[in-house]
């Protein structure tokens, strides 16, 4: 659930496949002993392109709501997609926001809002990754796997990142972290591996299997 006071909402993201959109609902939960008015709107996230975003091919009813005092209440998320729309992965936040009370003589009190990603997804997805400058850096006594990666599929995934230090073909210290990655995104990784052992090289793996996905490097050290 995404909570942030006053209401939560059930779901954290919403996702659709745009080959056969259908109607989703989500649930508003009122926590407080007064009841809450709350507008219902699409954004579009900081990380996405104009090109992708879905919020003018949704409609939330109703627009506006009144959740009971320690009750809750359904909003319908609608999808009207374009019918030309290509291949890939479109997204819009959907974001709930706190009205005042009408007629209220009360202070002024802070509102709040919540803001959950909802996806859609159409056709044939394709990955790829363009690695640029990825390096491997002694800081101190330690590593940081640095570099600039941009992702040239068509959706959002994430990538588990495999690092192994060796010293004379015998793996030392393997550690992994996982990493997502935005549609047309870049990520400028500086990751701080934590090893103080004497290796001449090191190798590294960006992996999902999933997806069938895999791309080394191997670095001298």
């Amino acid at each position: 659930m995404a909570s942030d006071g006053a209401f939560m909402v059930t779901q954290t993201s919403l996702g659709v496949d745009l080959n056969r959109p259908v109607t989703q609902d989500t649930t508003l939960i009122n926590q407080s002993d007064k009841p809450v008015r709350v507008r219902v709107d699409f954004a579009k996230p900081q990380w996405a392109k104009d090109k992708y975003y879905l919020g003018d091919q949704l409609v939330a009813y109703p627009k506006i709501v009144l959740i009971p005092a320690k009750g809750q209440i359904q909003v319908r998320i609608a999808p009207r997609i374009k019918t030309d729309l290509p291949d890939g992965e479109y997204v819009a936040l959907l974001v709930f926001k706190e009205l005042p009370p009408r007629k209220s003589k009360d202070q002024v009190t802070m509102l709040m809002h919540i803001g959950i990603p909802y996806y859609g997804r159409k056709g044939k997805l394709e990955t790829g990754m363009n690695f640029d400058d990825l390096r491997m850096v002694k800081i101190d006594e330690n590593y940081q796997l640095q570099g600039a990666i941009t992702n040239k599929g068509n959706f959002s995934y994430s990538l588990n990142v495999i690092v192994k230090f060796y010293q004379n073909k015998k793996l030392l210290k393997e550690q992994s972290f996982k990493q997502g990655f935005y549609r047309e995104h870049l990520v400028e990784l500086n990751k701080s591996m934590i090893f103080d052992g004497n290796a001449d090289y090191v190798e590294v793996a960006f992996v999902n299997e999933k997806l069938k996905f895999s791309k080394g490097f191997t670095f001298v050290l």
